[in-house]
């Protein structure tokens, strides 16, 4: 059941090099990949709650009184993750402009870490032509193509962890070797200081699977020991730098962060023990069907001789992926995203299998490609049409932009949406959302800012002097004070403005 990859061309010179039918193909995928990452990447809205919360962290990071170790949500200490998705986001604000497709480009970086990485992994292991297919592979997987569109720190964790997989098995013995290694270590622990402990979980999926398929030369060159305490000494200091400032956050990273994730988290996210094999089913899609069909042609084959010499013949880069899948399953706190950092490794093992298929456009392999860029357009399409109505992750951006255009000087919502702050020059209150602090007397921290209750809000009203008010309505019944702030609007016969989910009323 091994895999065999072609091996790499000849030396030659460098003009005959960069004309070559390889170079030529190589030239032709980049420009693919670029393409489809990059088109559509600001084409729609934010989506509520985890794209506009991250671009809201992002911003309030660029305000000139921001503590730039202390990530904030709404004025509000927000501790859920290390900063650098914060930092890295802010910094495409500050270079683009303050925009959807700038607030995106970490999933864009990360989708090229991650590719980097596929490329690494595929060439060191089956040759230059299984590692253009890995590519191929892993750029047009819908679940990865997803994500690259949108802004999430997983796109840019999965980036760091491909890429530090890459490097660390090229590392070797030597000073060579050990600066490769420590390049692969320097991404790992930046994939810690995007998501922290989620980035242990395919180093643990790709050491199992190394054991298993008895490669002890991957495991020498991994060093998987070392790694692992290297990545929590580099991960380390932001966790201690808040701890000594906010005793609260002890308990809030050892209990809600580390614990409440494999137990039960209070956010919910919950799903049935079989959750993220089912999602990977659909969002690995369309290419892990070759890898069955692959299995159980070679299933007879792989299932005589001895078992020991079974394990070594398994491709170790599928069985990490598979591993992936099943760490997470005993974790409580079940997301769709939570698969995606199997997928690279999934994708290096298809594209040993496509590096014997003959390289051309039409074959059947190059159908999936066509296919699947038809079904990336379609999801474009379909996502612009559509995203002022996808329930709780409508994206805010035509309601702001229909408020803004009536001079709205606060709105006032009646669920939390961080996206909000993001688009409006206006004030944002929301009424009886749930309380988001998570460490008491933070500096500079104000949740009356942004937050105030249902029996509260008529009061601050009436003393606010502000010229245009509007509630933004996104539920469906009226809740008892929505209805007040609608029977005593001034012009009461002025009807609601539909905006997908929104309804958009003129208070005040």
């Amino acid at each position: 059941m091994k895999f065999k990859g072609s091996v790499g061309v000849p030396s030659r010179g460098f003009f005959s090099v960069i004309t070559s039918p390889i170079a030529r193909r190589w030239v032709l995928l980049t420009v693919f990949v670029f393409a489809i990452n990059l088109v559509g990447l600001g084409s729609h809205g934010l989506l509520e709650p985890d794209e506009g919360r991250y671009a809201n962290m992002a911003l309030e990071f660029l305000e000139p009184e921001s503590d730039w170790i202390e990530p904030t949500l709404s004025e509000i200490g927000h501790f859920d993750k290390p900063p650098l998705i914060y930092w890295v986001t802010g910094g495409a604000l500050s270079i683009f402009g303050k925009s959807e497709f700038a607030a995106r480009m970490p999933s864009f970086l990360g989708s090229l870490l991650a590719l980097t990485g596929v490329l690494l992994l595929a060439l060191r292991q089956y040759g230059e032509r299984a590692a253009w297919w890995a590519v191929m592979v892993c750029a047009t997987s819908l679940q990865f193509w997803c994500l690259a569109h949108l802004l999430s720190p997983d796109m840019l964790m999965t980036g760091f962890c491909t890429l530090g997989a890459g490097l660390v098995l090229w590392g070797g013995s030597g000073l060579r070797g050990w600066t490769v290694w420590g390049l692969g270590a320097l991404c790992w622990g930046l994939a810690w200081w995007t998501k922290a402990t989620p980035t242990l979980v395919p180093l643990a999926a790709i050491t199992f699977s190394l054991l298993l398929t008895r490669r002890s030369d991957l495991l020498a060159r991994m060093r998987p020991i070392r790694l692992v305490l290297l990545i929590l000494l580099l991960g380390s200091p932001w966790y201690i730098a808040m701890m000594f400032r906010h005793d609260a956050l002890i308990d809030f990273f050892l209990h809600r962060e580390i614990v409440g994730r494999i137990i039960g988290h209070e956010d919910g996210r919950t799903g049935f023990p079989g959750f993220h094999f089912v999602v990977a089913m659909g969002f690995w899609l369309p290419w892990w069907p070759i890898l069955a069909l692959h299995s159980i042609q070679e299933w007879k084959k792989w299932t005589s001789g001895d078992w020991r010499q079974r394990l070594k013949t398994l491709p170790w880069e599928p069985v990490a992926a598979l591993f992936v899948l099943l760490i997470f399953s005993f974790v409580s706190s079940k997301l769709v995203t939570y698969t995606l950092p199997g997928l690279p490794l999934l994708a290096v093992g298809i594209g040993a299998i496509l590096s014997n298929a003959r390289m051309t456009f039409l074959n059947r392999y190059g159908w999936f490609s066509v296919f699947q860029v038809a079904t990336m357009v379609l999801i474009l399409i379909g996502l612009n049409l559509v995203q002022n109505s996808l329930g709780r992750n409508s994206s805010t951006k035509q309601a702001i932009k229909i408020l803004n255009a009536k001079g709205a000087d606060l709105i006032i919502c009646d669920r939390f949406l961080p996206g909000l702050e993001f688009y409006t020059g206006a004030g944002v209150w929301y009424v009886d959302t749930k309380d988001l602090v998570q460490v008491e007397g933070l500096r500079a921290q104000n949740p009356d800012a942004h937050f105030t209750t249902s029996q509260q809000v008529h009061k601050r009203l009436r003393d606010l002097d502000k010229s245009s008010v509007w509630l933004m309505q996104s539920g469906g019944d009226h809740k008892p004070w929505e209805q007040q702030l609608i029977d005593e609007r001034p012009h009461p016969e002025q009807p609601a403005i539909s905006v997908g989910v929104f309804h958009l009323w003129q208070v005040k």
